[in-house]
């Protein structure tokens, strides 16, 4: 696991390097997607399909849960998601993520 950082990657929040198989609710259907890296405030996802900036999901990450996000921006095949979930939820996820991915 790695933490990106650096004055190149001006973030709020420290994401991590993972690669995680999930599952993305847009519109009432469930689409496959993988995780590349995520943080307390959002995550990056490689999905092979387009959804609109804006557009309000939901991420199913295996036995951790569900939780609220919204479409901050796509290109191609990656789409960066911001989290509308509990924030002190998102940083139990993210340390959950890193120790047991």
């Amino acid at each position: 696991m790695q933490i990106q950082t650096g004055a190149s990657n001006q973030r709020e929040h420290d994401r991590r390097a993972i690669l995680v198989e999930a599952r993305i609710m847009e519109d009432g259907q469930w689409h496959d997607c993988r995780i590349v890296n995520i943080s307390v405030g959002g995550a990056k996802l490689l999905i092979g399909r387009q959804l609109g900036q804006g557009t309000a999901v939901r991420l199913h990450i295996g036995h951790f849960g569900q939780f609220g996000a919204t479409v901050a921006w796509q290109h191609g095949g990656e789409i960066g998601v911001r989290f509308t979930h509990d924030p002190a939820e998102m940083a139990d996820l993210v340390m959950g993520l890193a120790v047991y991915g």
